[in-house]
């Protein structure tokens, strides 16, 4: 099977409008990738499809559930950070005759890229899934297509980058267009290579007797070939890396990895900038706190109000007592109840406005770059909410014993509006980057070892061992596209004391 068909296999297929909102006949190609982004941070990253035409709404909603008793006070908004980028052009059209034309392109031939990593990875899947009876030869002749493709599209876009009549400004843009999708071909060729290694070694070390190991084995001779192939790829990259004078990473030298990661980085932040989205963000409180400090005030005044004109009325006709001192007193009282009204009522419109409506509103407009007009992409409403629950305690459930967790919850509810700049552009998704930052309960989390006791048999005696002490929190992802499409993914963060390990998913 050619590569370019496989694109073609999952490509999306639009549908008809249905009551102003476009809906979609089979489920769309709604992206999500659940990982952890470094040693303190979660990260949920979802790519959804544009409509063509109209609207559609959208929700991503995310459940982190940590227990009481590590959790810190703090502000949930404040660990969130949020990025939102139009997910590549669907074709290498843009023009290369000016720095942003170029841009554009690299961005789009790095797309193209990343499909085929992603062919190659679900290829490889299927090679070694126990429950495939097909031909192995089919999956290692697709990886050799992938691999292929991904160099021939870079090939491709270095001969219309050199044949490009430009100007100073723009040759230089155009080389450096060059340096970063041969980054990006190093890292999909890095992957694969790592991919390749994992099948190997699960094929020469196959169970006896077992169909799926056996079908595996069988295909080592392939598998190797498409590593000759890999390999050939990778020397003739490097050695137009050599020509181009580009930096290299170097394993004996510290001082050179840091260059090139720092190279690395800044080509990838220069490129993708180019499709970031422009956010326009506000708390509602900040928007509504006037009127709600006024409605709240104007109950509170009218209570107080009432019950001044009550004991007014109560001592019309009294004389000079003693009555008076506690008419004077519930007055005071009174003035005093109404501040302390006024500020409950802020207190719990505050708390509560995510119910009615939202806790923070965002509009992401296309970047005057792309599009001039600055089209409205993206309309959000967002919450963050603590909810403390008792759970049953799962080494026992029925013995009535609980867990204390709190669940954060946040909710992204948005609408996706069509834009016809955009869709001439080729561009038809939006990608939400998503990172949020654990590391205030770290300071509560015991240490990251602990002396565990083992016994050694052949002294017979006890030694002691450090042994790692991590915690699970469970966190759940759903994203809703349209009224039809629905993805989860689920799985539970592994934290230390020193930070996030690793996430194991359901």
């Amino acid at each position: 099977m050619a590569a370019a068909q496989i694109i073609n296999d999952v490509a999306i297929e639009p549908a008809a409008a249905r009551n102003g909102q476009e809906a979609v006949d089979s489920a769309p190609e709604v992206d999500l990738r659940l990982a952890i982004h470094d040693t303190s941070r979660l990260e949920w990253a979802v790519s959804v499809p544009l409509p063509k035409k109209g609207t559609v709404d959208y929700a991503i909603e995310v459940d982190l559930e940590i227990p009481t008793h590590v959790l810190v006070g703090h502000s949930p908004w404040d660990q969130l950070q949020e990025l939102a980028r139009l997910d590549g052009p669907n074709d290498t059209t843009p023009s290369v005759s000016t720095i942003d034309g170029v841009r554009r392109f690299a961005v789009a031939v790095a797309a193209k890229m990343a499909r085929a990593h992603e062919g190659f990875g679900r290829h490889a899947r299927l090679l070694s899934s126990p429950f495939a009876t097909d031909d192995v030869r089919d999956h290692t002749e697709a990886l050799d297509e992938w691999l292929a493709s991904a160099e021939q599209s870079l090939l491709d876009a270095r001969g219309r980058l050199r044949s490009a009549d430009a100007t100073p400004d723009v040759t230089r843009e155009a080389l450096l267009a060059d340096e970063y999708l041969s980054h990006r071909l190093l890292e999909l060729l890095a992957g694969a290579e790592a991919t390749l290694a994992t099948l190997y070694d699960t094929a020469i070390n196959s169970v006896a007797n077992d169909p799926a190991s056996m079908r595996l084995a069988s295909a080592v001779p392939l598998i190797a070939g498409v590593g000759e192939a890999l390999a050939d790829g990778l020397t003739r990259e490097m050695n137009h890396r050599a020509e181009a004078g580009y930096l290299e990473a170097d394993a004996d030298a510290p001082l050179a990895l840091e260059r090139y990661l720092d190279r690395a980085s800044r080509l990838k932040k220069h490129f993708q900038e180019v499709l970031f989205l422009e956010a326009e963000r506000f708390a509602v409180t900040d928007k509504l706190h006037h009127w709600a400090a006024a409605g709240a005030a104007v109950v509170a005044g009218t209570s107080a109000f009432l019950i001044q004109l009550y004991i007014a009325r109560g001592s019309v006709s009294s004389q000079l007592s003693s009555g008076i001192v506690v008419a004077c007193i519930i007055a005071g009282a009174s003035y005093a109840l109404r501040d302390r009204m006024k500020d409950i009522g802020k207190a719990w419109f505050a708390h509560n406005l995510h119910r009615f409506y939202a806790e923070r509103v965002a509009r992401y407009r296309a970047p005057a770059k792309t599009c001039p007009s600055r089209d409205v992409v993206v309309r959000a409403r967002e919450s963050f909410v603590a909810d403390k629950q008792a759970r049953p305690d799962p080494l026992n459930p029925d013995s009535g014993a609980t867990v204390s967790v709190t669940t954060l919850r946040y909710r992204h509810l948005g609408s996706l509006e069509s834009s016809r700049t955009l869709g001439v552009a080729g561009i038809s998704r939006v990608k939400h980057v998503f990172r949020y930052d654990i590391s205030p309960i770290f300071a509560r989390l015991d240490d990251a070892t602990k002396p565990v006791p083992t016994y050694d048999t052949k002294a017979r005696r006890v030694r002691f061992t450090q042994a790692p002490r991590c915690y699970r929190v469970p966190v759940r992802v759903v994203i809703r596209y349209g009224r039809l499409a629905c993805v989860e993914q689920s799985g539970e963060l592994i934290v230390h004391k020193r930070g996030l390990d690793r996430i194991e998913l359901s």
